[in-house]
């Protein structure tokens, strides 16, 4: 590969996470800048550092607590960006609140309080993991920013694994997400037992090989308790290979729905990946030509969004495409329709479907 290609990509991989060590504001700063706030409970299986903030290593045990992000009123859609010295809550993403618990019975209360606070049918969580080279911080400022554009109502829930977030540790990143497989799990078995009725499921890029391992677990163990409560998954720009994944769809059987895919042909992160450190094609850079449509998964090719270098955010962070997904009503309601209620909610002229799995989600113009 020419040195310099691997120079830029590897200075833009370095500035793709947000800048973490977040500052704390009150919230009358944030109730004066018109910022609004994302209460976001948090597992990790992070290690906990002397001064009580997550790490990058490996912790002994899971991590429960609660995050409450200020979303600046002040910025583009897909945008999140933070400051080093003085935030200004107008236009920074900021901490209001954040603490550990002491237990995860503090965690499941504050969650059920949450989930009660909604009306019943309407008890749900939405769990979003993470990617590679990604900070504690940097993971829930994403969360947050991908819940607030979208308008989601479900009931956050954040799990964070322990990345060494940075760029050459990718091998660590891949071994921590394996290490956190079994937290993750018990994650998810403990927003069920708080009283979601049921729980959505989004990863992006590493943080879907998790899922997916998870699933597979939850499958071989035959908890069809569990299983018949995960209301849909989500992935984007997925980091695995395809083989890989036939597999795990194979070994795990029937699958949630709506099982929602979002892929783009410009991932140029995933094409970097598959060719010079897998040597095989990942999920969330197909083609798109009926690769998976022998599985029951729904595709969405966000192809015509993805203007950037990079493109490996495309689904939550494009203007554009979140634009139009705030619209429709399988985001605003857990995802739950798939790619047809994606379809029904869009303009004809707006949506290519290829087969009964694949849509292509044109571009405006």
């Amino acid at each position: 590969m020419d040195r310099r290609v691997f120079l830029t990509l590897s200075s833009t991989f370095a500035l793709s996470a947000c800048a973490g060590g977040a500052q704390t504001v009150s919230l009358d700063a944030v109730n004066r800048a018109g910022g609004s706030i994302v209460p976001i409970l948090v597992v990790s299986s992070r290690n906990v550092k002397a001064d009580g903030s997550l790490g990058s290593q490996r912790g002994d045990g899971l991590a429960f607590g609660r995050y409450d992000v200020s979303v600046p009123p002040k910025r583009r859609a897909g945008d999140v960006k933070t400051a080093k010295f003085w935030a200004n809550p107008r236009k920074d993403f900021v901490a209001v609140n954040n603490e550990l618990f002491a237990s995860e019975a503090t965690f499941q209360s504050q969650l059920k309080a949450q989930l009660l606070s909604r009306s019943a049918g309407r008890r749900n969580a939405v769990v979003f993991v993470h990617g590679y080279n990604t900070g504690y911080e940097d993971g829930l400022f994403r969360f947050a920013q991908f819940y607030s554009d979208l308008g989601l109502d479900d009931v956050p829930v954040h799990y964070s694994w322990p990345s060494a977030e940075k760029l050459l540790r990718y091998g660590y990143d891949r071994d921590s997400m394996l290490f956190a497989r079994d937290g993750f799990e018990t994650t998810i078995r403990s927003v069920l037992s708080a009283g979601a009725e049921k729980v959505v499921i989004v990863g992006h890029s590493m943080g879907t090989m998790l899922i997916m391992e998870t699933l597979r677990e939850i499958a071989i163990a035959g908890d069809g308790a569990t299983e018949g409560r995960i209301g849909g998954v989500v992935l984007v720009s997925p980091d695995i290979d395809i083989d890989v994944f036939r597999s795990q769809v194979r070994r795990i059987g029937t699958l949630p729905k709506p099982f929602v895919i979002f892929s783009s042909k410009r991932d140029r992160v995933l094409k970097f990946a598959a060719k010079e450190i897998y040597g095989n094609t990942r999920v969330g850079a197909l083609q798109l030509g009926g690769e998976l449509s022998d599985l029951d998964v729904n595709v969405v090719d966000v192809t015509e969004y993805s203007k950037g270098l990079l493109n490996h955010k495309t689904a939550i962070t494009s203007p554009a495409f979140l634009k139009i997904a705030s619209n429709m009503g399988a985001f605003s309601q857990s995802f739950g329709g798939g790619v047809k209620a994606l379809g029904d909610d869009l303009p004809s002229s707006f949506i290519s479907v290829d087969d009964a799995d694949h849509m292509d989600v044109g571009a405006f113009f």
